[in-house]
């Protein structure tokens, strides 16, 4: 399947790794013999995040090595910004950490969304932040990201337009949600997709499900077109049909 989910990547096109690159761990050995030959041939366009499978024996090195993340950070965790284009900017966290990383992550994300909402304050564009262990999933690891929440505020608080995870099995997106999980009041909070179809074995979702609006039982791939104040997305699923599409504008308003 990683094989057939890699195909579906128009060349030339840059890869988000949600984490878990390779199973069941991605030491170097593993991403040598199993997503070298697949996934790898679009390394060289590809931005990861690590997930729990990226750590091994708590060491994320053959991770960062393979993809060429940043190192890791002062407080001890992998995280990264990123211009996409000139109206889009990534921002990649790290969900694995706990205790002093997690608050010297946190304590990096404030810093940076200050610095640059100081100096975008004329010029808004759009923001995607991505990490691992999603806030909201109708999976069996939901729950799993709730220490994330904090990040999922302060992303909020400076307009964050999407949310990109992995760690379950299976394709899922929700409708614009503030931290608590509800629809916000003023109608802008951020849309979070949920994308763990790259290879793995899927398994099935909670009944009842979260309040999510679309849910895919599929192995497949999620494309992003970032355009100037909007986004549109569809789920691609490996024999190609489109399972999920739609467009949205920026929270932000684009001069």
């Amino acid at each position: 399947m990683a094989a057939r989910t890699s195909r579906l990547v128009p060349d030339g096109a840059l890869v988000l790794g949600l984490g878990d690159m390779a199973y069941p761990l991605a030491d170097a050995q593993t991403l040598a013999s199993c997503y070298e030959p697949t996934w790898g041939t679009h390394r060289a366009m590809t931005l990861a995040t690590p997930g729990n499978h990226d750590y091994v024996r708590g060491n994320a090195g053959d991770f960062s090595e393979y993809f060429g993340a940043d190192p890791l950070q002062d407080g001890g965790f992998i995280a990264f910004s990123r211009a996409l284009t000139d109206d889009w900017r990534l921002i990649a966290l790290d969900s694995n950490v706990d205790g002093s990383a997690l608050q010297a992550q946190y304590e990096w994300l404030d810093k940076l969304l200050a610095e640059a909402a100081k100096a975008t304050a004329r010029t808004p564009g759009c923001l995607l932040v991505m990490w691992h262990a999603p806030l909201y999933s109708s999976g069996m690891h939901r729950g799993s990201g709730d220490r994330m929440r904090p990040f999922w505020q302060l992303a909020d608080r400076h307009g964050a337009d999407l949310v990109l995870s992995g760690h379950e099995h299976f394709y899922e997106r929700f409708d614009p949600l503030d931290a608590e999980g509800q629809p916000p009041r003023a109608g802008q909070a951020p849309r979070q997709f949920v994308v763990g179809t790259g290879g793995a074995r899927l398994y099935g979702f909670w009944k009842p499900p979260y309040r999510s609006k679309a849910r895919v039982l599929e192995h497949g791939v999620l494309q992003l077109s970032l355009e100037r104040g909007r986004y549109s997305w569809r789920f691609i699923d490996v024999d190609g049909r489109v399972q999920d599409a739609g467009v949205a504008r920026c929270r932000t308003t684009v001069n």
